[in-house]
């Protein structure tokens, strides 16, 4: 950046900058807000960036009015603000991208475990069920993966109505009790089918 000292920023503009006069600030502000934002625009490849860049840049020289040398160009100052604010502006996106990016994997790490958790709470539900005595693991097949409703399953297998009833609520409770023991969150979807 090649900031170029103006004519309008004198010694006694800077010296009542340093004391805190806001029209000395203006003046600086005026003087060389669009050189420190073509640099910043240079450093960042960004307008909006720029932006940003060259408004820390103006925030900064005001806070730190004090260490403004008297006997250096301003120009040489403003250059290195600009230039640090820009780099540190760069690095805090990049942090950020990585924080993203790395949520974004942990989310879909969670989310491929919590399929596989799913997969294997239903692999297991199923030997659950399988090992039921013959009788309820065919009405509770009968009922929850064929669909019939306990009366028909009850004509259909030629027994009570409520000894089907009194079957289905004894798989049921074995099922529930093992997926409520699971404790996973893909258990939850389960659980809600039963």
């Amino acid at each position: 950046m090649v900031i170029m000292p103006q004519s309008k920023v004198t010694r006694s503009t800077i010296k009542r900058f340093q004391e805190g006069h806001a029209d000395a600030f203006k003046v600086i502000f005026d003087t060389y807000h669009a050189q420190v934002y073509a640099f910043s625009l240079k450093i960042t490849k960004s307008t909006i960036e720029a932006e940003e860049v060259t408004q820390q840049v103006f925030i900064r020289l005001w806070e730190k009015r004090h260490l403004v040398d008297l006997d250096r160009p301003l120009a040489a100052y403003l250059y290195k603000i600009t230039r640090n604010n820009a780099f540190n502006h760069l690095k805090k996106i990049a942090f950020q991208q990585q924080q993203t990016a790395e949520l974004r994997m942990l989310s879909s790490s969670l989310l491929a475990e919590d399929d596989l958790s799913f997969a294997e709470c239903q692999k297991l539900t199923n030997e659950l069920v399988d090992s039921l005595p013959e009788k309820r693991q065919i009405i509770y097949k009968m009922h929850i993966e064929e669909g019939y409703s306990p009366s028909e399953i009850a004509s259909l297998l030629g027994i009570s109505q409520s000894t089907v009833k009194s079957q289905l609520a004894k798989a049921t409770k074995a099922v529930r009790g093992f997926l409520l023991s699971y404790r996973s969150a893909s258990t939850l979807a389960l659980l809600l089918l039963f």
